[in-house]
């Protein structure tokens, strides 16, 4: 039951972004950089939900300020993007390319569908991801498109971004880098990206003592956000555990989690408990072994119409009613077509791009 309404809510969440832009490469000097948790093995030929859109990035204010999110958004198939230990994981993979003061960056934007145009604004991080400040950073050839719109698809465009004439990078374990993020201004999305830069003309951190670190919030700023905090810290707790007990990726399922599930999901084990058991148990014809299936068949295709064959104890249904319906008494029939019918909907389920 569990597993299929957090189904049916990853459904409704991941159809509710509907057009996307990733940040495939990022060149300066040196290496050749991406956006954080970009993947380069999923195709770029296609607008499909899945696999064409899991790495591309939102990254929305409300989000931010709510806590669900760190100042670099998140992706569809991983969630949360921890600006510290992407960074890490891009230095270790030698994938940050290298600016100097004024210089300026070839970034290639794969625009997967209408909603990942452009106009691109960027700005900076100079402690890479204490996001205190950014800065304001001059774009020039643009993405082309109007409110992060267009009739372009599968496509990729390099824009130019010019760093500042006078910054300094004191971020990560190198004391030498900066955060880059860029986003449109699709009301779908903002969709974008976030990339490392390592500056090599900057003095970079010079004293990394704690008392040396200078990045504050200002009172207002910290007295809202410990507000927000009281506010948001049941559902986050709720959507937390949520995402445990479903398993699998940590940072999607608790994003997935706490989505409102669509409607008609609450009824996952069985329509109103009259259709039960999902042909686990019914109809074996003195077998008793729940397989539903007078124990040659596998699948959905008894649809229930045996329930209580010969007086067996067909009881056992694992969908909720098993000790009510079955008994031997044949008062059960149909007891397995509701299920049939999800399994169908499963079955012919295939996502689709917007």
């Amino acid at each position: 039951m569990y597993i299929y309404s957090s189904f049916v809510a990853l459904v409704a969440f991941i159809s509710s972004v509907q057009g996307h832009g990733a940040i495939i490469s990022v060149q300066g000097d040196g290496p050749t950089g991406q956006g954080f948790l970009v993947d380069q093995t999923l195709a770029r030929n296609c607008t499909t939900i899945s696999p064409c859109q899991q790495d591309s990035t939102i990254i929305r204010d409300s989000e931010i300020t709510q806590n669900i999110v760190n100042s670099c958004g998140r992706t569809e198939i991983a969630g949360n993007i921890d600006v510290g230990e992407q960074t890490e994981n891009e230095l270790a993979a030698n994938r940050v390319t290298q600016v100097t003061k004024g210089s300026t960056l070839a970034v290639t934007i794969h625009q997967v569908n209408a909603d990942g145009a452009g106009p691109y604004e960027c700005d900076l991080d100079q402690t890479s991801n204490a996001a205190t400040n950014f800065v304001k950073l001059q774009v020039a050839n643009n993405v082309p498109g109007q409110n992060g719109l267009s009739q372009a698809k599968e496509q990729d465009f390099v824009i130019n971004v010019q760093m500042p004439a006078d910054f300094n990078c004191i971020g990560a374990s190198t004391g030498d880098i900066c955060t880059v993020r860029c986003r449109n201004n699709a009301v779908a999305g903002p969709f974008g990206g976030c990339f490392a830069v390592q500056q090599t003309d900057g003095t970079g951190r010079t004293n990394s003592s704690a008392s040396a670190v200078d990045t504050a919030q200002t009172l207002n700023g910290i007295l809202a956000q410990v507000e927000q905090n009281k506010k948001d810290l049941p559902a986050a707790i709720a959507a937390n555990e949520a995402a445990g007990a479903a398993g699998g990726n940590e940072g999607a399922s608790a994003i997935s989690a706490a989505a409102p599930p669509a409607a008609g999901a609450t009824n996952a084990g069985g329509n109103n408990g009259n259709n039960n058991g999902g042909n686990r148990g019914n109809g074996n014809n003195g077998n008793n072994n729940n397989n539903g299936n007078n124990g040659n068949n596998s699948g959905n295709r008894n649809n229930g119409n045996t329930n209580g064959n010969n007086g067996n104890t067909n009881g056992n249904n694992r969908g909720g009613n098993g000790g009510r319906n079955g008994g031997g008494n044949g008062r059960n029939n149909n007891n397995g077509n509701g299920n049939r019918r999800r399994s169908k909907f499963l079955r012919n389920f295939r996502p689709t791009g917007f």
